[in-house]
């Protein structure tokens, strides 16, 4: 009489085991597989936020005009100080090697000398290098195709890119010394040209959504008469610079 039981017990048993078995015995997935599985499951588009260092290059600029009723003709180049910059974007990714970015940044310097020659009615000519004080701050956009020739799903991820864009750029130029004499100019100007950039990086990946990157960008502005008012009639060359800062990304 006791061996049915044992029948139908053996039976469960090979059954129960046969259910597991698949469970039990399948191989686990590498931390890398798991990593690839969570980075490819980030949606497609990005935000950022970045902020560094503005480093302006010589602007050519010649004027002329009237300060404190005194008729000046100036020509040469301007120098500005080391700045600041701050910026956003939104990204798309088409794959792993092409993106577009839409970015937004604001940069600032302040003028720090004026290199040439200066003729002002009454004092003389003037020629070297001369004290300026004033700034300039600019609105810039842009609209990126960036390649990242590793792809995304990495956890380093190099790129570069260009685009064109917009800046809108506003000077005010307070003083200039003279030899012995500084003469106020207080003038403001403000124009929007037409802008272009380069950019050059790699992102680091802090968890699956979030990265942390360091950035270069060559920033390009078209403009024409950055420093008339009051009274200046003034024309110079293209106005450029460098950024270099840190970049925080989202994915979704």
């Amino acid at each position: 009489m006791q061996q049915p039981v044992d029948t139908y017990s053996s039976f469960i048993g090979r059954a129960l085991l046969a259910a597991a078995g698949p469970v039990t015995f399948a191989a686990p997935a590498s931390s890398s597989e798991l990593d690839r599985h969570n980075i490819e499951n980030v949606g497609n588009f990005r935000v950022g936020v970045d902020a560094g260092a503005f480093i302006p290059n010589r602007v050519s600029w010649n004027g002329s005009g009237t300060i404190n009723s005194l008729p000046v003709v100036a020509s040469g180049q301007i120098s500005s100080n080391t700045g600041s910059a701050v910026g956003g974007l939104f990204g798309y990714a088409f794959n792993d090697y092409l993106n577009v970015d839409l970015d937004v940044g604001y940069v600032s310097s302040s003028f720090r000398k004026f290199d040439g020659t200066v003729s002002v009615a009454g004092l003389g000519n003037f020629g070297g290098s001369m004290s300026l004080t004033g700034r300039v701050e600019t609105i810039a956009g842009f609209l990126n195709a960036l390649i990242t020739p590793l792809g995304t799903n990495g956890r380093l991820t190099p790129y570069f890119g260009a685009g064109p864009g917009l800046a809108h750029s506003k000077a005010r130029l307070q003083s200039f010394t003279v030899g012995p004499v500084t003469l106020p100019v207080n003038s403001t100007s403000s124009e929007t040209d037409f802008a272009a950039d380069g950019v050059l990086g790699f992102d680091i990946k802090l968890t699956r959504q979030l990265e942390l990157g360091v950035a270069y960008e060559y920033v390009w502005i078209n403009a024409k008469h950055l420093g008339s008012g009051s009274g200046i009639d003034a024309n110079n060359g293209s106005v450029s610079g460098q950024i270099v800062g840190l970049l925080l990304e989202y994915r979704f």
